[in-house]
């Protein structure tokens, strides 16, 4: 079966998950930093704002009944959450080259409510998008076959006529479990490589 349809994970594909760095320039000091990444970036609360049982309010809430004597940093940290990540410079025109090769776009990604209204609608790739499934909105994430069957009954398209970009392999698992190709992404030349070996691109 031919691929007809590509399907972008976000995060640290298309947009950089810099959170270490929007710390930083926050004025957060190491120790503050590498704490907030254990606890609140790499915590089970964060796959809740993923799930969409969370809004960040009451994350923010739990975050400073968890992480003691850091109140005023946590506020600094939602207070700016839109600068937490930030497009990479290639993706509006990997996306534009794709779509114009003939092949559908799909973005598969596990993203809360409210840091996608924040974010996506100045997402330049998204406008050649043929479709979004956001893991917040349908209360499912990666890699649970679920969100990505979504791809079918959302938008009839074939899985077994997608390839899935992601950046992790429990994600990429997912998706050959749910019937997809799937490559997991390094770096954009290696992905260059790798989809020329399922597409006629480039």
């Amino acid at each position: 079966m031919s691929i007809k349809n590509i399907v972008f994970d976000v995060g640290d594909v298309l947009v950089d998950f810099c959170y270490k760095s929007y710390m930083r320039n926050l004025g957060f000091d190491e120790e503050t930093v590498e704490l907030f990444t254990k606890n609140m970036i790499m915590s089970p609360h964060w796959n809740e704002l993923d799930m969409g049982l969370l809004t960040y309010e009451k994350a923010k809430e739990i975050f400073k009944d968890e992480i003691k004597n850091h109140d005023e940093e946590i506020d600094r940290f939602w207070d700016n959450i839109e600068y937490i990540v930030e497009e990479y410079d290639y993706a509006e025109e990997l996306i534009r080259s794709i779509k114009y090769a003939g092949y559908k776009v799909y973005i598969l990604s596990n993203y809360p409510v409210e840091l996608a209204n924040l974010h996506w609608p100045k997402f330049r790739f998204l406008k050649y998008a043929d479709g979004k499934i956001i893991s917040g909105f349908e209360k499912v994430v990666k890699p649970d076959v679920k969100i990505y069957k979504l791809l079918e009954s959302k938008f009839g398209v074939d899985l077994s006529e997608c390839l899935f970009v992601d950046d992790r392999q429990l994600n990429i698992d997912g998706a050959k479990d749910a019937g997809m190709k799937a490559v997991l992404f390094e770096n954009l030349e290696q992905l260059k490589d790798d989809l020329a070996r399922y597409i006629n691109y480039g």
